[in-house]
């Protein structure tokens, strides 16, 4: 009786309320980008309700659990892992060059724009670096909370302001330049044949549980996406989530995405603002430059070769080629590929390179 009672009353906290109101203003702003035919409409609906509140909102104290990001990024990454299949791998090998071609481009361009950076700024080039690596934020938090000499706030600023910039602006440059359509915003059930979508729970634990033993990054959304592409290559197609459940975990990451970003820790680095957003923009053009290539070389759309080299989340750019209907087993290939070197080749060559320093 004693545990029932403080559990309501955990319900009923003002905590607890408050992320409750934040939730459904998400929900709502969600609602209205789905009018508007935008791609990830829920995650960009949580994101904009966080970055709001923080920002013009006092009184409101914004906080999202790290707990309840990682239960979304578990709905999304079987989402993302369940297109796979065994014609994803075997386009992969046939297409392994421009995969490595586009991963090599995008470190680079990157590595560059850090060496500008840090030429513009009082700020050193190890936390540049880490700053604004594509795909990396949270092995470089826990990299640049680690070296002494690198500073974090430069690394969190960076990064936030990467990726929040590439969420923000890839959805309204396929919709509004590249003449994308979206097409997965209805709340409805699935109603063709597969295996039931509900294996995700089992899939997505068990992928969790072996990421965490293989310590690989971001243990909830990869563990998910591969154990839910090798059970989809081993077993045949598999029922894609409900949007009914769908929108709650892009809420749930885009909430937490959006408390990323903290108006204290830009002030201490402001001159690294107007520098991030214009090496972002670099970056985001040089992907379409290389989307070009990708798509006349390979056959694919422009629009998913423009997702696949987006220098965004793995997430969020699978997550937007599914709402659009676009091949999400390219995106997640060309992502996972560039997610992966960022996280096991770039801390040690990191480590290498300024050891000497």
């Amino acid at each position: 009786m004693d545990r029932l009672s403080n559990t309501i009353r955990g319900i009923a906290s003002p905590r607890m309320l408050n992320r409750l109101l934040l939730f459904i203003m998400a929900a709502c702003v969600g609602s209205m980008l789905v009018k508007l035919r935008l791609p990830i409409p829920f995650l960009m609906g949580g994101m904009l309700t966080a970055i709001f509140c923080k920002t013009f909102i006092n009184r409101m104290h914004v906080d999202w659990p790290q707990r309840w990001r990682g239960y979304g990024l578990m709905v999304g990454g079987y989402g993302i892992g369940s297109t796979f299949s065994a014609t994803t791998w075997n386009n992969f090998l046939n297409e392994i060059a421009g995969v490595a071609e586009a991963t090599f481009i995008a470190l680079s361009v990157s590595i560059i724009l850090a060496f500008a950076i840090n030429k513009c700024t009082k700020f050193n080039l190890q936390s540049c670096v880490m700053g604004m690596l594509p795909g990396g934020l949270t092995l470089m938090m826990l990299m640049s909370e680690e070296d002494p000499r690198v500073n974090p706030n430069v690394v969190m600023v960076m990064q936030v302001i990467r990726l929040l910039g590439v969420v923000i602006s890839v959805p309204f440059l396929v919709v509004y330049c590249l003449d994308a359509h979206v097409t997965g915003s209805s709340i409805a059930m699935p109603n063709h044949g597969g295996i039931h979508w509900l294996i995700f729970i089992p899939l997505s634990v068990l992928g969790v549980f072996l990421a965490r033993k293989l310590h690989l990054p971001t243990p909830q959304l990869l563990g998910s996406i591969l154990m839910a592409a090798f059970f989809s290559v081993l077993a045949g197609d598999l029922q894609p989530v409900p949007s009914i459940v769908m929108a709650p975990a892009q809420i749930s990451i885009g909430l937490y995405m959006g408390q990323l970003l903290d108006a204290g820790k830009i002030s201490q680095t402001k001159t690294l603002l107007p520098l991030t957003i214009l090496g972002t923009a670099v970056l985001i053009t040089i992907s379409i430059g290389v989307a070009y290539n990708l798509s006349a070389r390979y056959g694919f759309t422009l629009i998913t070769a423009f997702l696949a080299m987006a220098p965004g989340g793995i997430a969020e750019m699978s997550l937007a080629g599914m709402s659009m209907g676009e091949d999400v087993s390219i995106i997640l290939t060309y992502q996972l590929v560039r997610l992966l070197s960022i996280n096991l080749l770039m801390p040690p060559l990191l480590l290498w390179y300024f050891k000497e320093k």
